[in-house]
């Protein structure tokens, strides 16, 4: 049975650069074999053997395989105002990334009884917390209020701290399953403290019948049980599953620090990179039309992956935890993401880091792949995978539809940009009303989109899977962005970006 309509991001899977094709089998224990073929040249597809009669429907496949399968989505920060939406769009949305933008909505629609589960189960993980369900603020526009009550005190959930709103998040997806069904979740150790990756461990293990976490916490293997642990590696052909001390002792050495580096290596590092992400393929890539035999592609280097921005006190704390574990001092830099934060927050955080010994580069535009859009290197990527199959793609086709693609980002990004600004300035308790902070965020915004252009600002990696969905639509291919990157000149590459590679290799050349 084939599924035309089935949708996977390529774009967004590391390929290591090759060209062959991925299948992935998953097996159930009633016979049924669900195939996933995946492949860079051309669209996903899906089907299913089985010894049952093969039908085009839902029934079929739920026939087939009968299990729910409730994956988390990414998890995101409450956004400050929320109006009430269409309950028809809000269900639509309440399983996807928008999931965090509409939560307040989510739980409006939801019943007593069902927010009465809801909160019990937040308020017996969370100490001194009362959850209340969302009601209505009328005025011009009408928005959404929740509150929560922390000691007593009453707050709107915006105001909470990024850990309690993953959490939240969190519960209301697990509230989607039951016995039977099956738990995707991605690295929730980014989010939560050690105690509560224990505790949500011990939940999943209660709610669900099988569980796929992946996970950097030392913790929650710890919760596992023995077998229940897989360690996966980019050497290896399968997974390892791991069942032994000797197993448990060398995953501890490889999660030693919970950036998923190698213990050994750190306690022998002198020189250590810290970043965001699966990212260090990207930065090597621009470092080799920069400088030869970069800091990046060197082999002595250590590059430690960190949770994101919001881990930027982790790494403040690194100069001081290799000079009492291990009694080196190794030099230190760390890039972080921009995200939607406003210049005078990063610019705060860089002399924060700095002061403590390690040298810190906020990116100036929103993720690393703002940097690989650019028009001139799309377009050569386009035709030439285009040309491969019979077809031609016209410049002035590519630059409408790149307009096209960043105008219709352009509000959420802005919006975005306006919230961070002012949750900014409110923390900072800065004077100056919502009113002047959202003028002068948009100020900036409109600012670095006139001077800068549309690649500045808006979201990278949406950018890029709404380019390949309408690549696919139109012609049937679709770009990785290292095949942009190969069409790259280095003229092209943005000119905060180059600085930042040359002053990072400058400083660590520097004794």
């Amino acid at each position: 049975m084939m599924n035309k309509n089935f949708c996977l991001p390529i774009a967004t899977i590391p390929t290591n650069e090759s060209e062959l094709d991925v299948k992935v089998s998953i097996y159930h224990d009633n016979g049924s074999v669900l195939h996933l073929i995946l492949s860079t040249e051309r669209q996903p597809n899906v089907f299913i053997e089985s010894d049952r009669r093969a039908k085009r429907t839902k029934a079929y496949f739920k026939d087939c395989f009968p299990e729910a399968v409730i994956v988390v989505p990414t998890l995101g920060q409450f956004e400050e105002t929320e109006k009430p939406n269409d309950p028809d769009y809000v269900r639509s949305v309440e399983h996807t990334r928008l999931a965090a933008r509409n939560f307040r909505n989510i739980w409006r629609q939801k019943s007593h009884a069902e927010f009465q589960e809801f909160s019990a189960l937040v308020e017996s993980n969370w100490k001194d917390i009362e959850v209340h369900k969302p009601k209505p603020v009328f005025g011009i526009p009408a928005t959404l209020e929740m509150l929560y009550l922390e000691g007593g005190h009453p707050r709107e959930i915006f105001l909470s701290g990024f850990g309690f709103q993953a959490w939240m998040q969190i519960m209301t997806h697990f509230l989607r399953g039951s016995g039977g069904d099956i738990l995707v979740l991605d690295e929730p150790d980014v989010y939560l403290h050690a105690d509560l990756q224990r505790k949500l461990y011990s939940i999943a293990k209660k709610r669900f019948s099988q569980i796929f976490l992946a996970t950097h916490s030392a913790e929650i293997m710890n919760e596992a049980n023995s077998g229940d642990v897989v360690l996966v590696r980019p050497d290896f052909q399968t997974g390892k599953r791991i069942t032994t001390e000797e197993g448990y002792r060398s995953a501890h050495a490889l999660l030693g620090s919970s950036e998923n580096a190698d213990f050994a290596r750190l306690s022998r590092a002198k020189r250590i990179i810290a970043f965001e992400g699966n990212d260090r393929s990207i930065y090597r890539r621009f470092e080799q039309m920069i400088v030869a035999d970069g800091i990046f592609s060197d082999p002595d280097t250590m590059l430690l992956k960190i949770g994101g921005y919001e881990q930027w006190p982790r790494v403040g704390n690194l100069p001081w935890a290799f000079q009492e574990l291990f009694g080196i001092q190794p030099k230190i830099a760390a890039i972080f993401d921009r995200d939607y934060r406003c210049l005078n927050e990063i610019e705060g955080h860089e002399q924060k880091l700095r002061s403590s010994g390690v040298f810190c580069h906020v990116l100036r535009r929103k993720e690393i792949e703002n940097y690989v859009i650019s028009s001139e290197a799309i377009s050569k990527a386009a035709q030439k995978a285009a040309k491969k199959k019979d077809k031609v793609i016209e410049l002035a086709w590519v630059d409408k539809i790149l307009a096209e693609i960043s105008f219709s980002l352009r509000e959420d990004s802005l919006i975005n940009v306006q919230s961070a600004t002012n949750k900014y300035y409110q923390l900072s308790r800065d004077k100056r009303d919502m009113q002047t902070i959202l003028k002068m965020a948009k100020g900036e915004f409109d600012k670095d989109w006139g001077e800068r252009g549309y690649g500045y600002r808006i979201a990278g990696k949406e950018f890029f899977s709404a380019l390949n969905r309408a690549l696919e639509e139109k012609f049937g291919v679709s770009l990785s962005l290292f095949q942009i990157l190969d069409e790259f000149h280095v003229s092209e590459i943005d000119s905060e970006f180059r600085d930042m590679i040359l002053d990072v290799n400058q400083y660590f050349a520097e004794k």
